[in-house]
């Protein structure tokens, strides 16, 4: 959002504010000449910065005023309202002045000439006048109010800006206070004590101008503020010109193209006249709507018209763009192989370009087809006659056809058989002698692996379960010698076997009984012992 950055002190601000901290702590040394000198350039130098503040005000509200009412809205009544405030709280501290220095100078003190920031003060030294005014009178809890509730205020109208906040809890502090020079153990004054209690007058007075010179700023700061939450709702560039914003390039045969024309740096205030191909648009939010009806592509143009705000002139900002139509089409591809196979969650992929998922359907008259989280569809052939699979879009509430694809129905093939053993390192090896010749399982490995089932090329996901299976040996005496296995694992008598074993003597596992995706008998290869 465009608008009034948290703005610090001047450094002449700074060096005010610091001039007036050293000559309050130098009145508690000795109240000189020099001293009281210091306070008035301090009163002199806070005054121009009340008239730099008043005009810097006067040029944002006038800003304001001069804006589109539509734009200005609220914003106007809100900166009329925080220059009231001010101007209360103001005029509340110049009235609190003339009184306070009339009980010292008496009759010829000037009201206007302490509005305008322009009077001198006879009794600059007079310590009593601001105690007796502030305290003993009762007008200081009156003022103390009134700068509270200001503080307040402006901390509402800049949006709970926690800077903001607290840069103006410090500026309005009516909080105690505790002067170093009083030591440690000595009790905190209260705000009007500290400002007013056997205060010169010019200091008092001095401490009045910062206050009306701090509030003259913040009134201009939180003016400027509101005038930039106007300016958030314009667009700031450097360059205009026509934009086409399309539902989509693509548009399907028997659908229909739509598009949004509008200025790239636009007003919603002002209502452009668009036209397209000579005809003036009648859509009031600008869509150029037009019927897809031959295959390829399509080019438009036309212009935007519009009045220039302040000259009142029209000027024209062309365009063009295009479009393709395109013939009704669907990819269909299955993501394991070319065919789908029975008992087999074939995993399917299946999109039409242009179209989002939720706009297609899916469909096939020998089969289920599930869709998945991920997008894909799960088919699974009812029979082995062939599979068609058709796609249907929805084009503007109406269902158009956007292509088939026949697939093949086979059975699983057979899985392999493998060994899956833990190595030296750790590592979970699987092991066949024709499918991963470069592996040698040493005897050990061999004894304690897992006999598995499952896909060598991977293409397939398919869970398989070894039920049980027979180890064939040769000892090369008395022949072959067959055990049957506990489950997936080698059994006692068949590791003790192979354990006694030469080395190359030749081993078969037969009759390995598979279930799971398919159930099946499968063999291993034969193999000479390590």
């Amino acid at each position: 959002m465009s608008g009034a950055k948290n703005c610090p002190e001047t450094p002449r601000q700074k060096m005010i504010a610091m001039m007036y901290l050293v000559l309050t702590a130098m009145l508690a040394l000795n109240v000189s000449a020099d001293i009281l000198k210091g306070f008035r350039m301090v009163d002199d130098s806070l005054q121009l910065s009340i008239k730099s503040s008043n005009e810097r005000s006067f040029f944002h509200i006038q800003k304001l005023k001069d804006l589109d009412a539509k734009k200005v809205g609220d914003w106007l009544n809100e900166a009329q309202t925080v220059q009231a405030k001010a101007d209360s709280l103001f005029n509340f501290i110049v009235d609190f002045k003339y009184d306070m220095i009339k009980l010292a100078d008496g009759s010829k003190t000037d009201k206007e000439a302490i509005r305008n920031g322009t009077y001198s003060i006879s009794k600059e030294d007079d310590t009593n006048a601001s105690s007796i005014h502030a305290i003993t009178n009762g007008n200081g809890k009156e003022l103390q109010r009134r700068i509270e509730a200001f503080r307040e205020f402006v901390k509402g109208k800049f949006d709970n800006d926690t800077d903001k906040n607290a840069e103006y809890d410090r500026i309005f502090s009516t909080s105690d206070v505790k002067p170093k020079t009083l030591g440690a153990s000595a009790k905190p004054l209260t705000w009007l004590e500290y400002n007013f209690q056997s205060m010169p007058l010019t200091a008092a007075v001095t401490m009045l101008t910062k206050y009306q010179s701090d509030i003259r700023a913040t009134e201009s700061d939180l003016i400027q503020f509101l005038r930039g939450k106007v300016d958030a709702d314009d667009f700031r560039v450097n360059k205009i010109e026509a934009k086409v914003i399309p539902d989509s390039k693509n548009v399907v045969q028997g659908g229909q193209y739509r598009a949004k024309i509008i200025l790239a740096a636009s007003d919603t205030t002002v209502s452009p006249e668009i036209y397209v191909f000579n005809n003036k648009l009648t859509d009031p939010n600008g869509w150029y709507t037009v019927g897809a009806g031959q295959i390829g592509s399509h080019k438009f143009s036309g212009v935007i018209k519009l009045k220039d705000a302040i000259t009142g002139k029209e000027k024209e900002y062309g365009f063009n763009d295009e479009y393709s139509v395109v013939a009704p089409s669907a990819t269909i591809a299955n993501q394991d192989m070319n065919v789908v196979y029975m008992n087999y969650a074939n995993r399917m992929s299946v999109s039409v370009p242009g179209f989002s998922s939720d706009k297609i359907n899916v469909t096939s008259p020998n089969a289920t087809l599930e869709k998945t989280a991920n997008g894909l569809y799960i088919c699974r052939p009812k029979s082995y006659e062939n599979v068609v699979i058709s796609v249907t879009a929805n084009v503007e509430g109406k269902t158009i056809g956007m292509g088939s694809q026949t697939f093949r129905v086979k059975a699983l093939p057979n899985p392999t058989v493998f060994l899956r053993y833990t190595n030296a390192a750790g590592e979970r090896v699987t092991f066949n002698p024709v499918e991963t010749p470069g592996i040698r399982p040493k005897r050990a490995e061999l004894v304690n692996a897992d006999v598995v089932a499952e896909y060598a090329d991977g293409l397939l996901q398919a869970n398989f379960s070894v039920q049980s299976f027979t180890l064939y040996v040769d000892d090369g005496r008395s022949g072959w010698s067959a055990t049957v296995s506990d489950g997936k694992n080698f059994s006692g008598a068949q590791k003790n076997s192979l354990q006694n074993l030469k080395p190359g003597s030749k081993v078969i596992l037969d009759k390995v009984k598979v279930t799971g995706a398919k159930t099946v008998t499968l063999a291993f290869p034969p193999y000479d012992l390590p």
